[in-house]
């Protein structure tokens, strides 16, 4: 038996494994003896064999012996990330499973890394020794491969493919940021970026025995590796534009081993645009958590008056090209001259048009809808623009889009979207959070009705102004506060001066944050008379800070205000008045709504939206191409 490792392993030896039940067993009994104080840790790659329980009978024997199981069938290199993944020690090696390389050879090639970053072990250099030779054939294969690498990549080793290779782990966990292939190619992208890196990567004589039972058809296996290598080149290289029309002509089925992403966001505007909304919201609370989590993130809008061209906001770089007119034409340019291969996924945000990102990018993406827009365009934008853009949610969007997945921020936005068929596969669902700072606090000492959001058209506060009127009859000390700013101010501020409700409505313009959570924790009622929302964040904010929330029967409202228990949802044609007297004037029903908001609100958190974001990214990107992404965030 192994003895227990009392303290951290020297070495971490990963073994990928793929239906090797013939031959692991002993390969695994052998590195135990030999790595006592060291792991080994077996990286079952889509293994359909009896491999899984020779492993564990070897684990019931040993105690330095693991494994993790992979269903896919992902390649090498998929196989040797999952177990770096995993592994603990600074000396970090992988071998194949077949015992072409002994155990004590193994180990005298890690004892021997000392200064380099990393050691391959190498048949073809001045001493070493074969005892069992390879078929000529497969000598001949594998000598015209190697000259076939050194001429496209300028790699100075005689041996890249020989199974037996140690890194340090400092050099490793670098050069893994930049490695994407984990087929056929797997070792020789892995020793180039080691080489663009400039670390140092010595190749050792060995000594290597040929395994008969070899799974490798060698014809079948030459052309695969021939052509991987190919595209690794045109991938490392000016010609990198042609790899996905390569990889139709060629299919080479690359893994690309992704455990972090580097993700673009496409949004007509940024958190500091004059007009964001919660769209903005939506996306940048989500990009900040996934920044924590590793992640790159970079942001690209439209252009405004006053900001810069490139900016960054916590940490997060912005892009701001074109304008509000000119954005849809300018992000397809700047995309392909600026961000072209530089992200694993794209989010194209549909603020009633996307970006039809699919034009011009074949990475993998995900298209979020806030809402559909058709009844927006139909009722506030005139006919020559209006018909044209709801043509285009209705019909163009589902062909251009038809083989991304969407995603929607409300069951109200997926049922729209399934009604015009704006989708061919299932939307998924990621709602929106809450910020955690949004707690309750003291109420107004006077009623006070909230509206906060942009003052937009279809935002119809207007009627909420209309509505005072008729509430200040019975509640004359009742006030409005609208907080938020948008091109219908102006229109707004004169009706409330016509109705000679000045001194009771005051516009507070755009707030920041620490305004928004006194007014919400104040209102003793917050009111949302919008024709249409993709969720109403608004209404969440103010159930976390103890307020209740009216709000019409209406896609988005309908779903986040829970009618009779964290406020009041009013027939879409009825009048706001009474349900707004009805809270400002019973204080046991105001007090019960407010318990029930407190509750609801609960259930939402931008953390938790940011990791169901990143599910729906990890589906899209491993649909894509198959990929190995970690599976703990």
């Amino acid at each position: 038996m192994v003895p227990l490792l009392k303290t951290e392993p020297r070495f971490s030896i990963i073994i990928p494994a793929h239906n090797e039940q013939d031959r692991i067993e002993s390969t695994l009994e052998q590195y135990a003896r030999a790595f006592a104080d060291s792991e080994i840790i077996v990286a079952l790659n889509g293994c359909t064999d009896g491999t899984l329980a020779a492993v564990e009978r070897v684990e019931a024997r040993t105690l330095n012996v693991r494994h993790v199981e992979i269903p896919e069938t992902i390649g090498k290199g998929g196989a040797v990330r999952a177990g770096f993944m995993l592994a603990r020690a600074s000396v970090v090696g992988y071998v194949d499973a077949d015992g072409a390389t002994a155990a004590g050879e193994m180990r005298r090639l890690c004892e021997s890394l000392e200064t380099d970053d990393g050691v391959i072990a190498s048949r073809w250099v001045p001493g070493a020794a074969i005892d069992r030779k390879q078929t000529l054939l497969r000598r001949a294969a594998s000598r015209t491969f190697n000259l076939i690498v050194r001429v496209l990549f300028g790699l100075p080793y005689a041996d890249t493919q020989c199974g037996a290779k140690v890194f340090s782990r400092s050099s490793l966990e670098l050069a893994m940021r930049h490695v994407e292939t984990s087929n056929l190619a797997f070792d020789v992208d892995l020793l180039f970026v080691m080489k663009a890196l400039g670390l140092s990567v010595r190749e050792e004589p060995t000594y290597w025995s040929d395994v008969e039972g070899s799974r490798l058809r060698l014809g079948q296996a030459s052309r695969l590796m021939l052509a991987a290598v190919i595209r690794l080149r045109l991938r490392h290289s000016i010609l990198r534009l042609l790899v996905p029309v390569y990889d139709r002509l060629f299919p080479t089925r690359p893994v690309r081993v992704k455990d972090r992403y580097n993700i673009l966001v496409m949004n007509w505007r940024d958190p500091k645009h004059p007009q964001a909304g919660g769209a903005e919201k939506y996306l940048f609370e989500q990009a900040k958590r996934w920044l924590r989590r590793g992640h790159y993130v970079e942001w690209l809008s439209g252009g405004f008056a006053g900001g810069a061209a490139r900016d960054s906001i916590d940490s997060i770089p912005i892009r701001r090209v074109g304008n509000a007119v000119t954005v849809y034409a300018a992000v397809p340019w700047t995309y392909v001259t600026e961000f072209r291969d530089r992200f694993d996924v794209i989010l194209d945000a549909e603020n009633g048009l996307p970006f039809f990102s699919p034009l011009y990018s074949l990475k993998p993406k995900l298209c979020i809808v806030h809402h559909v827009h058709l009844e927006v365009f139909r009722k506030h934008l005139p006919a020559w623009l209006a018909y044209p853009l709801m043509l285009c949610e209705r019909t163009i969007v589902p062909l251009v889009y038809r083989n991304v997945p969407f995603v929607a921020v409300s069951e109200d936005t997926r049922a729209e979207m399934n009604a015009i068929g704006m989708s061919k596969r299932p939307v998924s669902i990621v709602y929106n959070g809450v910020d955690g700072d949004l707690v309750p606090g003291p109420k107004a000492p006077l009623p006070t009705i909230l509206y906060l959001g942009r003052l937009m058209p279809y935002k119809r506060v207007d009627l909420l102004i209309d509505a005072l009127a008729e509430v200040r009859e019975s509640v004359p000390n009742a006030s409005l506060v609208v907080a938020g700013d948008g091109p219908e101010r102006p229109v707004l501020e004169k009706r409330a001066e016509r109705l000679g409700l000045t001194s009771c409505v005051t516009f507070e313009g755009f707030v920041d944050e620490r305004r928004k959570r006194e007014l919400l924790q104040k209102a003793w009622v917050l009111v949302n008379p919008s024709e249409i929302e993709g969720w109403g964040v608004s209404v969440i904010e103010a159930n976390a800070c103890g307020t209740a929330a009216v709000a019409f029967d209406v896609p988005g409202l309908r779903e986040s205000v829970r009618h009779n228990q964290t406020g009041l949802v009013v027939p879409k044609d009825a009048e706001l008045a009474p349900s707004i007297l009805s809270l400002l004037r019973d204080s046991a029903l105001r007090e019960r709504l407010e318990r029930g908001a407190v509750a609801w609100a609960r259930n939402f958190s931008w953390d938790r939206s940011a990791d169901g974001m990143l599910k729906e990214m990890d589906k899209a990107v491993v649909g894509f191409d198959r990929s190995l992404v970690e599976a703990k965030r």
